[in-house]
């Protein structure tokens, strides 16, 4: 697997999706069903793949997909945990730049 590049200048900004023009705002719900409905799919799929590889207790598998290739490791479980997400800015604060 290639190794990951990381632009360690960017800013990230979240954006106050309910300050989004109405195009944009259904453009986005839109995205965000389809990557329900992907995220759903991918997690059945995943669940089939490690019930067949049945990990040890302490284990559990993860997958790659970078790509367009599937990739599987069997790791120890231990789940890093997760950011806290930051606050949020309007579109039009970044815009407005």
């Amino acid at each position: 697997m290639a190794k990951r590049t990381i632009n360690k200048d960017a800013v990230w900004n979240t954006i106050n999706t309910e300050t989004l023009p109405t195009s944009i705002k259904d453009a986005y719900a839109g995205y965000k069903d389809a990557y329900r409905d992907m995220k759903e799919a991918r997690e059945q799929f995943e669940a089939i793949i490690t019930k067949a590889i049945a990990p040890a207790a302490g284990k559990r598998v993860i997958f790659g997909y970078n790509f367009g290739k599937l990739s599987v490791a069997v790791v120890d479980d231990d789940k890093p945990a997760s950011k806290p997400a930051a606050g949020s800015v309007s579109l039009s604060a970044l815009v407005m730049r």
